[in-house]
């Protein structure tokens, strides 16, 4: 019942602010203090081989160096002095980082340094799709917990998110992204709105290094009631557009009959021919097929983006909401073990690998 009750004071809050900030003038991608420019593959430096090597990032540029300082700077952490906060919502900000060096920043406090292993947002190395994301919720056994079982049960892995879903016992305000605002350090909320905007002076710095999908502002395709999950509102300000990480959650996810379930995976790749996608963990492969409901994905977000859906897994929902990890049995990606998954794409007939951090 008080779960229920904190789930009905979220939703009020949330229709309270949709009402105050739905009739503002949205900004065009060219417009956004963001990267938004999409490079065809022949216009992209391609190092002999057509790959990079792993862990062997090249140079950073004075570019990528200024956002760097930037992010660090508005998300209060230091790579070099070994600070980050990855509970707080200044979380976004090292989160970026990552989008764009392709390293995550090491948690200085060992129970945060479960924010990145949960990080539903992968990137590749390789140079030629630099800018493609693939966005998958569930990618292991712990993510199984956070984000395959329905509702939000009280365990050891859902603990930690509770804040960013429900907000502060106090108040029950949700923890989305948010940072100071100079002159007078006014907390703003980081949206695609907001970067633009108020945060962007701040961010300019990032405008040719941080690249990201263009903004949209279009109607989704299911209902979209504003709720959080886990990542959601991450998702929805990396992938451009509201709702996203909602539509990961509630649409993405599927329950065949006998304790099993198929698990999404929507790619962001501009310019590109997709083949294989599969799931790796422990040298063990779970294929994709194209979504059922590809077609309005792309509708709705462009055919950029490619939406995939898993074989069907073992799953025990009372066995994972309980993060019960000692009886999680499955010969498959991604529960055959706590180790991390890694995602691999043929693309342009080239295989690609995708790593959370």
């Amino acid at each position: 019942m008080k779960r229920s009750l904190q789930w009905m004071v979220v939703t009020a809050i949330f229709s309270i602010l949709t009402a105050c900030t739905g009739n503002m003038d949205s900004k065009s991608p060219e417009s956004l203090k963001v990267a938004v420019k999409t490079e065809s593959p022949k216009e992209e430096i391609i190092n002999e081989g057509g790959s990079v090597p792993k862990n062997t990032p090249g140079p950073a540029s004075k570019e990528l160096i200024a956002c760097q300082k930037a992010l660090e700077d508005r998300g209060q952490f230091s790579i070099k002095g070994g600070t980050v906060d990855y509970q707080s919502g200044l979380r976004i900000f090292p989160l970026l980082n990552f989008i764009m060096t392709k390293q995550s920043v090491p948690a200085n406090h060992p129970e945060q340094s479960v924010f990145m292993k949960d990080n539903p947002i992968f990137v590749t190395r390789n140079d030629k799709y630099a800018n493609s994301l693939v966005f998958a919720a569930i990618h292991s056994q712990r993510t199984g917990v956070l984000n395959g079982v329905v509702g939000f049960p009280d365990n050891e892995v859902t603990r930690y998110y509770e804040p960013m879903v429900f907000g502060e016992k106090t108040d029950f305000t949700p923890q989305v992204p948010v940072t100071e605002a100079d002159p007078l350090n006014k907390a703003v909320e980081v949206n695609r709105e907001t970067w633009g905007n108020e945060l962007g002076e701040l961010t300019k710095p990032c405008n040719d290094s941080l690249i990201l999908p263009p903004t949209k502002k279009a109607t989704p395709f299911f209902k979209y009631n504003g709720k959080i999950y886990p990542f959601s509102k991450e998702i929805d300000f990396v992938a451009g557009v509201e709702g996203v990480g909602f539509g990961l959650a509630e649409y993405g996810n599927r329950y065949p009959e006998g304790k099993k379930i198929q698990i999404p995976i929507l790619l962001y790749c501009p310019n590109c021919s997709i083949e294989n996608v599969v799931m790796i963990q422990d040298g063990v492969e779970l294929p994709f097929k194209k979504d059922p409901y590809n077609d309005d994905w792309q509708k709705w977000l462009g055919k950029e983006w490619h939406a995939f859906t898993s074989e069907e897994i073992d799953f025990d929902e009372n066995v994972f909401a309980d993060a019960d990890f000692a009886n999680i049995h499955s010969k498959l990606p991604p529960f055959i073990s706590q180790n991390p998954s890694t995602i691999q794409v043929t693309i342009n007939g080239e295989q690609v690998e995708f790593v959370n951090h």
